[in-house]
């Protein structure tokens, strides 16, 4: 009598060669469509060769060759941005501001804008720079 066996034994692994492709295929479009931080204001920052990262600041006070000040990217006037100073102060009294000038700025109204700061009660003002190339 003949005897026929169980047949040809099946793998029981999942081949997943195939997929590592598509994984990097995706993690790769993820990359690339992922948007990044823009600036807010075209502002020429100053060069400087020295400087260290300040920590993540929560606003950022802007000025534009012309002088124009600007929070968080909004034209503001300096009444304005006294008022939404004091209403920062409130809910965060240890709140930190990043300063970004424009490079051919005239150094007083950087210094007059530093003195608004400090007059409403900022006391960590970082000023950003750019770092030469």
């Amino acid at each position: 009598m003949k005897t026929f066996g169980s047949g040809p034994s099946r793998s029981r692994e999942i081949n997943v060669t195939s997929l590592i492709d598509v994984i990097f295929m995706l993690v790769i479009f993820f990359m690339i469509g992922s948007t990044f931080e823009k600036p807010a204001l075209a502002v020429s920052l100053p060069t400087a060769s020295s400087g260290e990262p300040a920590g993540q600041p929560l606003h950022t006070v802007s000025l534009d060759a012309a002088g124009q000040l600007y929070l968080e990217g909004e034209p503001i006037e300096e009444a304005a941005l006294r008022r939404r100073l004091a209403a920062y102060r409130e809910a965060e009294p240890d709140m930190r501001i990043a300063l970004d000038c424009d490079g051919t700025l005239a150094f007083q109204r950087v210094t007059d804008i530093m003195d608004l700061l400090r007059a409403e009660g900022v006391r960590h003002v970082a000023i950003r720079h750019a770092f030469p190339r």
